[in-house]
């Protein structure tokens, strides 16, 4: 009888290797990490997008929320403090939502306003920002802009968002 070799659990037999070489290992390692790579960077556009809509969103609410505040007081609300609790949200009255920081100005002696977003994070909460002024159209930036002095209108160099 010949010499006979141990077998697996599954019947196979064994020809003395056992385990992985280094080699195999570091090939696996590298696969997963950049499987790993990839996925964060989708989760983090994912998030920048996700963001971004909720600004948008939460510039349409301030305008609506403004103009009611116009329709009680004659005029419009000289900062998100101003506007208040009863119109909007504690964190848009404190400025901040979604990676996003808001502010509002009046101008005219609170016959015109605007309203910007801007990531609090460029390119970590956010790439865009946006204007919303009295017109009711959204602003988009690819940089933060700074508000006008008097809060008339949206800085220049903003494109009209469609939609």
């Amino acid at each position: 009888m010949g010499s006979r070799q141990p077998n697996d659990s599954a019947g196979f037999k064994l020809r003395g290797k056992r385990g992985f070489t280094l080699v195999e290992l570091m090939i696996v390692l590298v696969v997963i990490a950049i499987v790993a790579a990839i996925s964060t960077m989708s989760v983090l556009a994912a998030r920048v997008q996700a963001n971004e809509g909720q600004a948008k969103a939460a510039l349409k609410a301030i305008s609506s929320a403004v103009e009611m505040y116009r329709n009680t007081q004659g005029n419009y609300p000289d900062s998100l403090a101003t506007l208040g609790s009863n119109y909007i949200g504690p964190d848009l009255v404190a400025g901040q939502k979604s990676g996003y920081a808001f502010e509002l100005k009046s101008g005219n002696v609170g016959a015109t306003f605007s309203c910007t977003a801007v990531p609090i994070s460029q390119n970590y909460t956010g790439v865009k920002s946006y204007c919303i002024n009295v017109l009711n159209m959204i602003q988009v930036y690819a940089s933060a802009p700074a508000l006008s002095a008097d809060g008339n209108n949206c800085p220049s160099g903003g494109t009209a968002l469609s939609g």
